[in-house]
């Protein structure tokens, strides 16, 4: 039993690797070059540059930051609109009274018009990044 202990002990572990980048030039570099790479993780990246293998660079540009986001932000309320429009029409198809289905018609229209309007200004959006 010992003996197997020892013998465990003496083989290197070839699986691990350890490094340390002391100076902060290095390990500035070593951050934007990771984030630049796109890599999951740093050991994916440590593992390409090391190995020689393709990764792939996404740069992003800081000028289109608000634009993403805002059009992120009409993306997500056209599609609650859209949730919203089809609970109604649901709704409007199970029928239960003449009032209920007028007041569910108007909540279409309105949820109609916002959905317009929401998508008149993404396309205006993208229109003016072209």
């Amino acid at each position: 039993m010992n003996q197997e202990r020892k013998d465990r002990k003496e083989k290197p572990k070839w699986d691990a690797f350890h490094f340390r980048l002391p100076r902060e030039k290095d390990q500035l570099k070593f951050i934007e070059l990771y984030r630049r790479s796109g890599a999951k993780t740093k050991t994916d990246f440590i593992r390409h540059r090391i190995l020689d293998e393709d990764f792939h660079v996404v740069m992003t540009d800081a000028s289109k930051e608000k634009y993403y986001r805002t059009l992120t932000v009409y993306l997500a309320q056209l599609h609650k609109l859209g949730v919203l429009y089809n609970q109604a029409v649901r709704t409007l198809n199970s029928y239960h009274s003449v009032v209920v289905a007028k007041t569910l018609t108007e909540k279409l229209e309105r949820l109609s018009q916002k959905i317009n309007a929401n998508m008149e200004e993404v396309i205006r959006l993208i229109k003016e990044r072209q």
